[in-house]
């Protein structure tokens, strides 16, 4: 080999040298956006639990998707993965490790919020506010009740600090107000919510001390490691003011999770400010009641909180429970009288539903189409009542006021009816859009469903059809 071909292999072999480094530079400077949600229902040491926590993890993983995080780039810690152990562990060895300035970062929570004293003294209420993880314990402290094993706000900050993105996204869903009641169940005046409870720990009579308010505080000012800059915040409800939990999940996420998904369908853009609006909306929709109102709040740097969040169509339908609803009907239920004024439908035919009942009980009707997607035929927007008596019954019927016009993509759908004894309604806990007066089933009502003892059930049935192009049913 001559010494020009040694040189100029030298030199290529240098360039790749270069090459490999800088792309070495570039994966440990960018690693992956990533989520870490957050979730606790029920605790170790004391029996205050929440109701559909574990909905709230099922829905906001299915935002996070939505908001461009992939399924493997998100981690759950529910109630005993929970621990205060581990989430620093994961805090440090997944989150500030692992990502660079680049890449998103969503830590979302739902559980109690509570108060503790304030060892610091760097609140004027003297109180902390804390997140009640699974570890969490009563303590005395001189003489006083406190817990341990919690998140303070101030050990929350320096743990955000820590992390090197500049795009990090923080979702509260808790209460922290020492003007709160106990975690009683209190009975909003809402047909949508039933089973109400704040998520608020009351364990010692000298919170009200508190004057009322107390704020989780996600950034304090200025300091070392000032992440004001690199942060927004939703957090479920002012200062003196509860958000609450039911058994559909609690309203903030659920809140959030319609405005998102909203968004995603419409194929509008959504920032973090006209989440928080939309979130609002929802809640005041929902929630119909003077003993509990709560209004979502958001902090943060003003580029972050107006600029677009990344979305994402999800190709896994609406849901990976679908599929059961049909096999569902299988299941030693009672069979309902189902029939269709047709078996083949082209693009604008009008479909109509008989159906027989032989008990009182509550209906719901569903069809699923080839891609997993569901959609609620009955109830909807035009008749939101599904309570039914003995007979039969046609939907839609000239009282109705609507049609049900067949669309969407060609293909086989199933059309199934559930009349459960139970008041299952699956278009008031279902998704939907504004100008769409039907609504797609949500991973609440779903699992309002499939995951229903068969006990409370009446009977079910169902029947295929296809949707064929325009002339293909002749």
């Amino acid at each position: 080999m001559s010494d020009k071909d040694r040189q100029t292999r030298g030199f290529w072999t240098y360039v790749l040298w270069l090459a490999l480094m800088f792309a070495a530079l570039a994966a440990t400077a960018r690693g992956e956006d990533r989520a870490l949600l957050i979730g606790v229902g029920r605790y170790a040491h004391f029996d205050n639990r929440l109701n559909g926590v574990d909905l709230d993890l099922d829905m906001m993983a299915e935002t996070a998707q939505l908001l461009g995080f992939s399924q493997r780039a998100i981690r759950i810690l529910k109630n005993e993965n929970a621990t205060s152990t581990h989430i620093r562990q994961k805090f440090k060895n997944w989150l500030i490790n692992d990502t660079g300035p680049d890449d998103r970062i969503l830590i979302y929570f739902s559980g109690h919020g509570s108060q503790v004293w304030d060892h610091s003294r760097d609140e004027s209420d003297g109180f902390d506010e804390v997140l009640l993880l699974y570890d969490t314990r009563v303590t005395l402290e001189g003489g006083r009740r406190s817990l341990s094993g919690v998140l303070h706000d101030d050990r929350f900050h320096a743990m955000l600090a820590a992390l090197k993105s500049r795009n990090i996204l923080v979702i509260v869903d808790a209460c922290h107000s020492g003007s709160a009641t106990r975690s009683l169940r209190e009975l909003p005046r809402s047909s949508r919510i039933r089973d109400a409870q704040v998520k608020y720990f009351y364990y010692s009579p000298l919170l009200p001390s508190a004057g009322g308010s107390g704020k989780f505080d996600i950034a304090p000012p200025a300091g070392p490691g000032d992440i004001r800059t690199r942060y927004v915040a939703l957090t479920a409800c002012r200062d003196d003011e509860k958000t609450i939990a039911t058994s559909r999940g609690s309203i903030f996420t659920l809140a959030l999770h319609q405005a998102v998904r909203s968004a995603v369908k419409s194929g509008n853009r959504i920032t973090p400010d006209e989440l928080r609006y939309q979130s609002t909306k929802y809640i005041r929709e929902q929630v119909q009641s003077d003993r509990i109102t709560f209004h979502p709040q958001i902090e943060g740097h003003p580029s972050l909180r107006n600029q677009p969040l990344p979305l994402v169509a999800s190709a896994d339908g609406n849901g990976k429970i679908q599929p059961d609803l049909a096999v569902l009907v299988e299941k030693n239920l009672s069979t309902i009288g189902l029939r269709l004024n047709k078996t083949c439908f082209e693009p604008g035919d009008a479909l109509e539903i008989v159906v027989r009942i032989d008990e009182p009980g509550y209906l719901n009707i569903i069809s699923i189409a080839a891609d997993r997607r569901s959609t609620v035929l009955f109830p909807n927007q035009h008749h939101p009542r599904n309570e039914v008596g003995p007979g039969r019954l046609t939907i839609p019927t000239a009282q109705m006021g609507f049609e049900l016009v067949s669309d969407g993509p060609p293909g086989r759908r199933i059309i199934a009816a559930f009349l459960t004894r139970s008041a299952q309604n699956g278009y008031t806990s279902g998704f939907s859009i504004p100008e769409n007066f039907l609504t797609d089933k949500s991973r609440v009502s779903e699992r309002s469903l499939v995951m229903r003892p068969v006990s409370h059930y009446l009977a079910a049935g169902k029947v295929s059809v296809e949707i064929r192009e325009e002339g293909g049913c002749d």
